[in-house]
């Protein structure tokens, strides 16, 4: 069996589903549980000012913008959210607090964890690496996460923030093709916009799909920047759960309660050598513990 039908068999044995869009659950695929949705009607999201440390241009700032202007032109024309950039921010750190400022923050990490933290560290056990020490504490085959923390019994998103693996990763925003051997200034690599337009799905409640040609089909071969590009299912999504004029649309009426509890849930796109994905079981999530979906590879 080949590879990519080998990846296909996978991702169906999971759950994985070629539906033109997948909305985020509580319990991935698990359509008992609810859909995550913002009930706002503006969400400021901002880059942290460091960037891409790896890169002089900074040409990503720019990128990542393109990409929830995307989201946000269909969000205009059909949807009641309002995805708005806010100034550029000194903070590092990812997550949810309870009491202060939250921020919907963006951001590259440009070292592993595992070659700046000791091993005996207690922020491995903790999960607090990457906030404690500016570094990528996930899988070094992960391109990207999304962080979003709501409420587990209502869906209700609080905060989402997307960090980008430059620890591993060589970012770039050309137009140029794929990189060869020897690469030129204008080449493609991991593309920021194509991998952001991607992770801005998940921001907004989206969850994968094998469907070809989606922005939220998991696989991506290096040099892919056709996810840049939203498809038809993912401009319906927007549509369907944030209608204009009307509240946004859980999956299952909420109850009378709906003030509940927090849950971070990571959506994690990954990258392997020949571009094919790799979905890993999902780790099950508890009150404020993460869980990780992965794909992009």
């Amino acid at each position: 069996m080949g590879a990519l039908a080998s990846w296909v068999v996978l991702a169906v044995a999971l759950g994985q589903s070629s539906a033109p869009y997948v909305r985020s659950r509580v319990t991935p695929g698990d359509a008992a549980t609810q859909c995550l949705y913002w009930t706002q009607n503006r969400v400021v999201w901002q880059q942290s000012t460091v960037g891409n440390q790896k890169v002089t241009n900074h040409t990503e700032f720019k990128a990542i913008s393109d990409s929830f202007q995307s989201w946000q032109d269909v969000f205009a024309n059909c949807g009641n959210l309002t995805l708005a950039e806010g100034p550029r921010v000194d903070s590092r750190t990812v997550g949810y607090a309870r009491t202060g400022d939250n921020i919907n923050l963006i951001l590259f990490r440009s070292r592993s964890c595992r070659d700046v933290v000791a091993p005996t560290d207690a922020c491995f056990a903790d999960d607090t690496c990457a906030n404690t020490y500016d570094c990528w504490d996930d899988s070094n085959g992960t391109i990207a996460i999304t962080l979003t923390t709501y409420d587990e019994r209502t869906g209700i998103v609080y905060d989402s923030d997307i960090s980008f693996n430059a620890a591993a990763f060589n970012f770039t925003t050309g137009n140029g093709g794929p990189c060869g051997i020897v690469a030129n200034p204008d080449c493609v690599e991991t593309d920021v916009q194509n991998t952001a337009t991607h992770e801005v799905g998940h921001f907004v409640g989206l969850d994968h799909t094998l469907a070809t040609g989606s922005t939220m089909n998991p696989s991506a071969p290096p040099g892919e920047v056709s996810k840049r590009i939203l498809d038809t299912g993912s401009k319906s999504f927007v549509c369907a759960a944030y209608p204009r004029g009307s509240a946004s649309q859980p999956c299952i009426p909420l109850p009378p309660d709906s003030n509940g509890g927090g849950d971070d849930d990571d959506d994690g796109c990954s990258a392997a050598t020949g571009g094919l994905a790799v979905l890993p079981l999902l780790a099950a999530a508890s009150l404020l513990a993460r869980r990780r979906r992965r794909g992009m590879r």
